[in-house]
């Protein structure tokens, strides 16, 4: 499906939660008339005496993190209100909080009929949502249905085709999806496949497929993880939903740990907006602390948002002017790895598969294995006598095509801390710093060499100290939800050329000040990394 283009609002009402915004959480309540205010009250309550009682083991199981009326409010604000018929589905609709929010707002605003599909897989939640959708249709126009079963299989029976009746499609969706991974032998991903539908988390197989019975024209608001926006496991996630759903907004809540407050959640998350088949010139990027704070905003290409030369679609969000400024500086260099013939793989050795090969004490029989607990402040630290990773991985048949030759190699961890500085953390390991003619890499590690071998010294100190800057951080950070640093992203970022590189290896050395490690870039790489170096002072 190809996405119509466009750059106006076509007489629609827009929503934007308005710029410093400042409400309580209980604020919204005043918007309405008492008795939706009574309505919306009960149901808070619902919710939290319900995820109280709900045994948390399960709600892990089943990836359940209810929304708190403060976000479900915020979410209904989102949406465009429109002259065209109104049929809302809520897919895991908990007690029912984002279907009361909107019909609120489409209420006030709109008013008359309004037909809801509230989809739940919990039985638990059923004689809740039940009672919600009973009060909602005493003080409004509203038709509700509760589907009592799991989303993914109702929505895939109508997607693929193999349900007995023409597949259902709405006008609105919104949506707080569960959470959790999806296992390959799942049923969960058999059924997704059978529908043409390949992801690996149960979030993204509800947004796909709410995007599938999206009207043309409907509008979707999902609040998710956004680890969707980069990254190879949502790959074709991403290129589904944007071959779908033209994203019109994107709000950043900056707060891990704020939007789902009384669920322990720290996972980052967007809300996101968009409209099937229909794709704007500009997205409006927003952000606040929680739903309940000030809200800042900004209009952007969006071009500025998806590349259009970029085959991985990830999702750059941009929050403010340095930000695109970062961004605009990584991405004016000339240079991808493969034009400068390196190459970034995962270390090749996978710790529990190769338990029986690793240990403790260096050997005649071993080689140096570096984990990332071996790099500490720059610099590799090996042996670690006292710590709790192997040393070493014995050198047979079954390792051999796990080891590299000994040389100079650019290490970045694939995990840090949500409490380290950077996201990414690059370290030259060369062959002073290890004995023998071999090394072997751990999986954690990514390994930046040429053709498997090592770089040239200069090359590797000059490619860590520009991974190291803060541009790149910044930049990275704008397409990076998450705490994990994927080789494909590595390969994704744009480069300066070798002779910069070399440079700028000459010059930095082993650098680990960071406002030094700037301005050595910006005098190297010119125009690069000045603003960047004016910011972080």
């Amino acid at each position: 499906m190809t996405l119509a283009s466009s750059s106006g609002n076509r007489g629609r009402t827009r929503a934007v939660p308005p710029v410093g915004r400042t409400p309580d959480p209980n604020t919204h309540l005043a918007r309405f008339d008492p008795a939706t205010s009574r309505v919306i009250v009960d149901i808070e309550e619902r919710r939290r005496r319900t995820g109280e009682a709900l045994d948390p083991a399960r709600r892990a199981e089943l990836g359940q993190f209810f929304t708190p009326s403060e976000v479900a409010a915020f979410m209904a604000d989102m949406f465009e209100v429109t002259d065209r018929p109104a049929r809302l589905l809520d897919p895991g609709a908990g007690v029912g909080s984002l279907t009361a929010a909107v019909t609120a707002r489409w209420q006030r605003e709109r008013g008359g009929p309004l037909a809801v599909t509230a989809v739940e897989a919990d039985p638990l939640l059923h004689e809740p949502l039940g009672r919600t959708i009973a009060e909602l249709g005493k003080v409004h126009q509203v038709n509700g249905a509760v589907v009592e079963g799991d989303f993914i299989e109702w929505a895939a029976g109508h997607v693929s085709g193999f349900g007995a009746l023409e597949a259902p499609k709405f006008d609105l969706v919104v949506m707080n999806p569960p959470y959790r991974k999806i296992h390959t032998a799942s049923h969960e991903r058999r059924t997704l496949a059978a529908a043409g539908i390949e992801v690996p988390n149960l979030y993204a197989g509800f947004v796909a497929l709410a995007a599938e019975l999206l009207d043309d024209q409907g509008q979707l608001v999902a609040i998710i993880p956004r680890s969707f926006t980069n990254g190879p496991y949502f790959r074709r996630f991403r290129r589904l939903l944007l071959d779908r759903i033209g994203l019109q907004q994107i709000h950043v809540l900056d707060s891990r740990d704020v939007a789902f407050a009384d669920s322990a959640v720290l996972q980052e998350n967007v809300v996101i907006r968009g409209v099937r088949g229909e794709r704007s010139a500009a997205v409006v990027v927003s952000s606040s602390r929680s739903a309940a704070e000030p809200v800042t905003t900004r209009e952007v290409p969006y071009s500025e948002v998806v590349r259009p030369d970029d085959p991985e679609t990830f999702i750059h969000i941009t929050l403010d002017e340095a930000s695109a400024e970062f961004a605009r500086q990584v991405l004016e260099l000339p240079c991808r790895l493969a034009t400068l013939d390196l190459s970034v793989s995962t270390g090749p050795v996978v710790d529990f598969r190769a338990k029986e090969h690793l240990r403790q004490t260096p050997g005649e029989d071993t080689v140096p294995l570096i984990f990332p607990a071996h790099l500490r402040k720059g610099s590799v630290v090996w042996p670690q006598t006292e710590g709790k990773k192997p040393n070493a991985l014995v050198r047979c048949e079954a390792t051999e095509r796990s080891l590299m030759p000994s040389g100079t190699y650019v290490l970045v961890k694939r995990f840090s801390s949500k409490e380290e500085r950077r996201r990414i953390t690059a370290t030259v390991v060369s062959a002073s710093d290890l004995p023998g003619d071999t090394f072997a890499f751990e999986n954690h590690l990514n390994v930046f060499h040429r053709a498997g071998q090592g770089l040239p010294d200069r090359l590797a100190a000059g490619l860590a100290a520009f991974l190291n800057t803060t541009t790149v951080d910044q930049f990275f950070r704008q397409f990076n939800g998450h705490t994990q640093v994927n080789a494909t992203d590595l390969r994704n970022l744009q480069y300066p050329t070798i002779e910069e590189l070399e440079m700028l290896g000459i010059l930095a050395g082993d650098c680990q000040d960071q406002r030094t490690l700037d301005a050595m870039a910006a005098e190297v790489l010119s125009t690069f990394v000045e603003t960047a170096v004016a910011q972080s002072a």
